[in-house]
């Protein structure tokens, strides 16, 4: 029986500050100074200390949707006996309405929220887990191209749409395992490296705005037949073949191109093009003559593609060439002064018998590397991140002297293949001849 009855209850009137009766063990009523009646239930879960207080969401009355004594006084026994036996039963109910609550938000935010939307959105707010920064400019601008319609040339030619150009205009919501699978089954056909990435990025967006598509090929609790295994990414090095390395890097220095000069450079800093030359589009500063410490034979380039600082030692080779375009220029003038280089690799390659392109003088300086440098050694001097090698990250530091001396064992050996005119299957490691019939201007950029 509750300590109090129904007319000693109505008994107790309103005061100027609230106050509390007690009604039933563990169950208290406050009434406040506008006559609110509020049942509170007391309880002590098993196990853990402290009192704690729930306060039933009626109020107490007998009009609608109030709650009357005995069923008030039942209610609190239920939450003191689940108590008893270790259940928080009022922390539970209320994280289920908080739960309940968010996903109705979510679906009604995201019913009128198309994939593009939800992309743009994607791109914009993300932000890395280990460091907090936000996307590069050259990663939103490939996740963004996957929802363009393609383009149409002067001349009428239209070009291929974006990997998730058919989902830009669905609803988030209405996205389902099918359309996911119908995109990856024609992608597969176009390219294999691109239709993993669009799955890449389906799934990211999926994640981040909390959407479960059922059934979806993505996911890891989908059966492994019907599920969708992206492969690990694997790179398609082409770099100049040993044999022909000479005879690239002779026609490069007779070639007197500016555009010359950078793949020169790029093949001696393994740098890639864009944080050389700059790209307004992802967002990369061109190195300029203010960069260049002439002195100490060192460029900084600033927050490149892992999000750090990458600091460059040239090598005498290298500093040759950027002391010549240093030289009379203006700090902010860019250190090589072309947009469009290919048409002098294009015929640098047909004098040479070469097939190499920009990313390849990257996956040349790599590969030379590989054999004179240790991996430690090579990896900074690509500026890779050391991922989860802890020996590498953690232990192994290398001085300026150790990385500097790695970029000058590199050009070394370019030099050297370039000083044997009949290209022996197996290159010098090194020599300090200059070919033969070399003028002296191109001897001077050539060797320092």
């Amino acid at each position: 029986m509750p300590l109090l009855t129904v007319r000693a209850i109505e008994a107790h009137k309103p005061r100027p500050q609230p106050y509390k009766v007690t009604l039933d063990r563990g169950l208290q009523m406050r009434i406040a100074p506008d006559g609110a009646r509020t049942l509170l239930v007391r309880y002590t879960v098993k196990g853990q200390d402290g009192e704690r207080q729930y306060r039933l969401p009626q109020e107490y009355g007998d009009g609608p949707g109030q709650i009357k004594l005995a069923s008030a006084c039942a209610e609190a026994q239920r939450i003191r006996a689940l108590a008893r036996e270790g259940v928080d039963w009022p922390a539970e109910e209320e994280a289920r309405l908080r739960a309940e609550a968010a996903a109705r938000e979510r679906a009604e935010r995201e019913e009128g929220v198309t994939f593009e939307k939800a992309l743009r959105d994607y791109v914009e707010r993300k932000r890395r887990a280990k460091d907090g920064l936000p996307l590069k400019a050259r990663t939103k601008a490939d996740y963004l191209a996957m929802i363009e319609a393609g383009r149409v040339s002067l001349k009428g030619r239209k070009f291929a749409d974006g990997e998730l150009y058919p989902l830009a205009h669905r609803l988030l919501s209405k996205v389902t395992a099918e359309d996911i699978r119908g995109i990856y089954e024609t992608q597969i056909k176009r390219s294999e490296r691109q239709a993993i990435y669009a799955m890449q990025v389906i799934r990211a967006v999926l994640r981040w705005h909390g959407v479960v598509v059922p059934n979806n090929p993505l996911g890891q609790d989908t059966a492994g037949r019907d599920r969708i295994v992206l492969a690990p990414p694997k790179g398609n090095p082409a770099p100049i073949p040993p044999e022909r390395l000479g005879a690239w890097w002779r026609a490069a220095c007779a070639s007197g191109r500016v555009a010359a000069d950078y793949y020169r450079f790029q093949l001696l800093t393994g740098c890639r093009g864009v944080e050389i030359l700059g790209s307004k589009r992802y967002g990369y500063e061109p190195i300029k003559v203010v960069d260049v410490d002439l002195e100490g034979g060192r460029i900084v380039l600033r927050d490149t593609k892992n999000r750090s600082d990458h600091k460059l030692l040239l090598s005498r080779q290298a500093l040759a060439i950027a002391r010549a375009y240093c030289t009379g220029r203006k700090p902010e003038d860019r250190l090589f002064a072309i947009t469009d280089a290919r048409k002098t690799l294009t015929r640098i390659n047909a004098e040479a018998g070469t097939t190499v392109q920009g990313h390849g003088l990257r996956a040349t300086f790599a590969s030379i590397a590989e054999e004179l440098v240790s991996g430690g050694v090579l990896k900074r001097m690509l500026n890779h991140v050391a991922g989860n090698d802890v020996t590498l990250g953690h232990y192994i530091g290398k001085s300026e002297a150790q990385l500097r001396a790695g970029w000058q064992t590199v050009a070394d050996f370019v030099e050297a293949a370039a000083a044997v005119r009949d290209e022996p299957s197996v290159l010098p490691a090194s020599a300090e001849a200059v070919p033969e019939g070399t003028t002296e201007k191109e001897a001077a950029l050539c060797a320092a």
